[in-house]
Formats: structure tokens, C-alpha cells, sequence
């Protein structure tokens, strides 16, 4: 499974556009990208380079489908994939090796999304490290600010990446990296999933590729990456450089803070033979799917063990794909809805607002969601949680301890059936 049969499937299903007209860099990649949200839009003439440019590859539940194996119930793929994933297979084999480049970022198809934005970001690198002293591969998307024409300045939170280039660094190390861009979207969601601290995203991604995935090392670090994949940026990240990264256009649509962050230094480029390069457009729905759609798989196994029946879960895109939750369920009792709010926020640190809905109500349908929360959630039914930490991605957090407010509407029907007021008669 790579990107190329992938992209052929969205073309027969009308999920994908081509653009054969010369296109800029900088905001004019971003308002087709806009324009066409939910379908796959593809650059085939991109200004200063000789390589076409993807986007918006999973920027709808429909690509979801696509991705995941629209034959089956794709939330019970990616759950399957997280209890039970399958270690990928060695090859010597490779295609994402034909061409090898000393590295030039200035020839790669990088936007500059916004022009508030600090420059050109490539959003859409999965970055490989490994463990020190282990074989264990990390996988995780990064942004990456390009600076010249070798390096770059890369956002890193404090995950498995961070740890692994902190215990380099305490030993005066580079921390060797590989960057892949042009990839079956199965391995962003694997890389985005919210797995344990030094567990390798790698066996997820094996799953939810039918177990197509196979690994071959690259020629300077001999770091496992995909064999089948468009294109490999390697290099190391600095121990001794940093530099100011941002302003970003982030998740929320607002601008980053601009922080100090490590610099990459790439070294060498490898890419298949005629390859298509690719892009994450910041702060619209592919965004808001690799962020959230791990995160609800994530909050449906946790609220599970309360009630016995969870329909959906659903993090919104008016909550940015990772700040709102709609859940929906059949409560047992009074009560329930409270419960499975509580443990969605302890599922996902990061959200600040819930939602929980009866069955009747569909989660995807904000007018239905609206008319819940404001006929069926009373004086008793609103929590709210002061001071609690939340994201760094909420603009209104303080920032200097990371605090919001936390709340959760109980939006579900309470009281006895035969004494309650709670039916729609009118469909949405």
C-alpha cells in the first residue's frame, strides 16, 4: 500500500482533482487547497520545482474509508490495529531509493501557507529517530520551517521525539533522523496515534496496511523507513544550534507563539523515480482528521468500559479537530452523561469541551448537536472544571501554567420515558 494506488483510488471515486495550470508557492497552493477541502487536490505544474504536489489526501470521513478499507467499519480497524499490532517485515529491496541527491530543500515543492506564517513549512514529514541504544523506530509528524537550502528549524513537543533527542543531547549527540514525505495515509495515522511512551508506531501502521508495510535502512544512519514511499529527506537533528521557529498558522487557525527550537540538517535526499511530493494544509480538515481521529478512537475505547453502548465519537471541527467532543451514547442511568465526559477529558488531556448526546442525535449533524445541548441539558447538567490543565493549542489557556476551564454538557434525556419531553417529531 503507497500513495500512488491510493491516489488512483480517489481519482475513480471523484475525491481527487488535478491542476495542470502553473501554480505558486506561496497562498496560491493554500486557496486551492481551501477551495476544494474534502477532496485530494493534485499540483501537476508547481512553480521552482520540477515535482508535482498532493495535498488534502485525508481531509474527509469519506478518504477515511479509502485509507482504512471502506468494506468494513474503519473505527474498527484502527482499533484492532492498536490492540493488536504486527511488527513489519525487512526487505532489501526498495523503491524509494532510485534516485539519491545531496540535499536541497530549495528544489522541493515546500508552501508558504499563510503570510503571517515565519517562511516555507513542510508539514507533512513523518520523522523516523530511534531510540538510543535500541532498534526501536519513533514515528510523528513535525513541522519543519525551512531556513536555506539544507536545513531547517523543526517544532518538537515534549514526546518520544523530544526524549530522544534529549538523552542524545545530554551525551553531546546528534540525534540521526530520516523525514518521509509521499506515503499511503495509513502511516500519518499510525505516526499521529497515541501510543505509549517508546512504543513504536510502526506494527500499527503494519495493520491498517493489510501488513504490506516493509522496512529497509537508510544509507548514512541505517534508519528503518518504509520501502515504498515517494520521498526520503536524511540528516541529523543539532545538539548545539537552535533557532527562533514561527510565527505558524496552527490547528486553531491562529498563530503559534514563535519559540527557540532545534535545526535539522539534512544531508542527503532520496526519492522514487518521477515522485510526487506532498503537503498537510494547516488548520483544515486533514489537519484536524490526523490530530483527531486517533484521539476519538482513543476516548471510544475509554468511555466503552462505563456504558455499554458508545454509537460515535466525534472531535469537531469548530474545536479544531482537537478541543471539542461530541459523544454519543445510551445511557443507563442519570448520570452517564457526566461519567463519560469525565473520562473523555481524562482520555484526551488536551480537550476542554464535551458534548454527550442520546443515540437519535447525530454527532456530524451540528444542528442536531445545537438543538441537544439547548432542549435536553438543564440546570444540573453543565460541569465546569476552573483551572484545569489544558493544550497548548488553545489560544485562551494561560500561558503561563497552560490552565483553562473544562466543561461537559450532559445534553442526554433524563428522567423516565412515559414523563419527559425529549422526542423530535421533526427530523433535521
Amino acid at each position: 500500500m503507497s500513495l500512488r494506488p491510493y491516489l488512483d483510488s480517489l481519482r475513480k471515486s471523484d475525491l481527487l482533482i488535478e491542476i495542470n495550470k502553473k501554480v505558486m508557492l506561496d497562498n496560491e497552493i493554500t486557496q486551492y487547497l481551501q477551495t476544494n477541502n474534502g477532496k485530494a487536490v493534485l499540483f501537476n505544474d508547481v512553480d521552482s520545482s520540477d515535482y508535482p504536489l498532493v495535498g488534502n489526501i485525508l481531509s474527509s470521513r469519506d478518504q477515511i474509508k479509502k485509507a482504512l478499507n471502506e468494506e468494513v467499519n474503519y473505527l474498527d480497524v484502527f482499533q484492532q490495529a492498536l490492540v493488536h499490532p504486527i511488527e513489519p517485515t525487512e526487505s532489501k529491496e526498495s523503491l524509494s531509493f532510485q534516485n539519491d541527491k545531496k540535499a536541497d530543500l530549495s528544489a522541493l515543492p515546500i508552501p508558504k501557507f499563510f503570510p503571517s506564517d515565519g517562511g516555507k513549512y513542510l508539514t507533512s514529514g513523518i520523522v523516523f529517530a530511534q531510540f538510543p541504544s535500541t532498534q526501536t523506530s519513533n514515528t510523528s509528524i513535525h513541522r519543519i520551517m525551512i531556513l536555506n537550502s539544507t536545513k531547517g528549524a523543526i517544532r518538537i513537543v515534549p514526546r518520544d521525539l523530544h526524549n530522544i533527542f534529549s538523552a542524545n543531547c545530554k551525551e553531546g549527540l546528534d540525534t540521526p533522523i530520516a523525514v518521509v514525505v509521499g506515503y499511503h495515509p495509513a502511516l500519518a495515522l499510525a505516526a499521529s496515534s497515541p501510543t505509549s511512551m517508546r512504543e513504536s508506531e510502526l506494527p500499527i501502521a503494519n495493520v491498517l496496511m493489510n501488513g504490506s508495510l516493509t522496512l529497509s535502512k537508510t544509507p548514512i544512519y541505517e534508519i528503518a523507513v518504509p520501502t515504498d514511499v515517494e520521498f526520503i529527506l536524511e540528516g541529523k537533528i543539532l545538539a548545539s544550534e537552535e533557532t527562533a521557529e514561527g510565527p505558524f498558522v496552527d490547528i486553531t487557525g491562529t498563530s503559534d507563539d514563535v519559540r527557540q527550537q532545534p535545526v535539522i540538517e539534512f544531508e542527503r535526499i532520496y526519492h522514487r523515480d518521477n515522485p510526487i511530493f506532498q503537503t498537510i494544509l494547516p488548520a483544515y480538515d486533514e489537519h484536524f482528521i490526523l490530530m483527531g481521529f486517533p484521539r476519538e478512537v482513543k476516548i471510544h475505547n475509554r468511555i466503552s468500559s462505563l456504558v455499554p453502548s458508545v454509537h460515535g465519537v466525534y472531535l469537531t471541527p469548530g474545536g479544531s479537530g482537537w478541543l471539542h467532543a461530541v459523544i454519543s451514547i445510551t445511557p443507563q442511568n442519570d448520570g452517564d452523561g457526566k461519567q463519560v465526559g469525565l473520562a473523555a477529558l481524562e482520555a484526551h488531556p488536551s480537550l476542554k469541551w464535551c458534548t454527550v448526546v442520546d443515540e437519535d442525535i447525530d454527532i456530524y449533524n451540528r444542528m442536531a448537536v445545537e438543538w441537544a445541548t439547548i432542549t435536553r441539558a438543564g440546570a444540573n447538567d453543565i460541569t465546569i472544571i476552573d483551572n484545569a490543565r489544558g493544550s497548548s493549542l488553545d489560544p485562551s489557556r494561560n500561558k503561563k501554567d497552560n490552565t483553562t476551564i473544562k466543561v461537559i454538557v450532559d445534553a442526554t434525556k433524563k428522567g423516565e420515558k412515559e414523563k419527559r419531553g425529549y422526542e423530535r417529531i421533526i427530523p433535521f
